[in-house]
C-alpha cells in the first residue's frame, strides 16, 4: 500500500495479466482473495520505493528514457522526476532535462506544463505528443 497524489494505493500481482497492477484504494468495489497461493517463481518483483520514482500520477506505462526541453522552473521538473539529470543550460530561461520514467504519466505531467515543454527525444514519443495535441485541439473545433 502507498499514498501519492492524495490517494492511498494497492499494488498487487494480477494472475491474469501476469503482472503487478496499481489499483486506487477508493476505487476498489469488489476482491476476493486468489484461489490458490501464486508460487514465488510466477511472482514478479517489485520494490515500491523504486517504482515511485518513475511513476507520474501513479500512471506506469512503458518505461522510457526522455529528453525535453523546459522553460519553467527546473527544480520544479527535477523534482517530479527523480530519476533525471540537467544536459545543459540552452539559455538564461531553458533547459534541456532526461529522465526516466514511464510514459502514460509522463505524457499527463507533460501535457500540464502548457508550453513550457517540448519533447527532444525520442522520435516516437515527441509524436505521441503531437498526436495527443493535435486530438485535444480538435475537441475545440467548431
Amino acid at each position: 500500500m502507498t499514498f501519492s497524489d492524495y490517494y492511498f494505493y494497492v499494488v498487487s500481482y494480477n494472475h491474469q495479466f501476469k503482472k503487478n497492477t496499481i489499483y486506487r484504494l477508493d476505487r476498489i468495489l469488489n476482491w476476493k482473495y486468489a484461489a490458490h497461493k501464486i508460487p514465488l517463481n510466477e511472482r514478479l518483483p517489485f520494490d515500491l520505493g523504486d517504482e515511485k520514482k518513475k511513476f507520474q500520477l501513479m500512471y506506469p506505462g512503458k518505461m522510457i528514457t526522455i529528453q525535453f526541453e523546459y522553460t519553467g522552473i527546473v527544480e520544479a521538473a527535477l523534482d517530479k522526476f527523480p530519476i533525471s539529470r540537467t544536459i545543459k543550460k540552452i539559455d538564461d530561461h531553458t533547459f534541456l532535462l532526461e529522465v526516466t520514467t514511464y510514459d502514460t504519466g509522463a505524457l499527463m505531467w507533460f501535457l500540464s506544463q502548457k508550453d513550457m515543454v517540448t519533447i527532444v527525444n525520442p522520435p516516437e514519443f515527441r509524436q505521441q505528443m503531437k498526436e495527443t495535441l493535435q486530438a485535444m485541439l480538435s475537441n475545440y473545433e467548431d
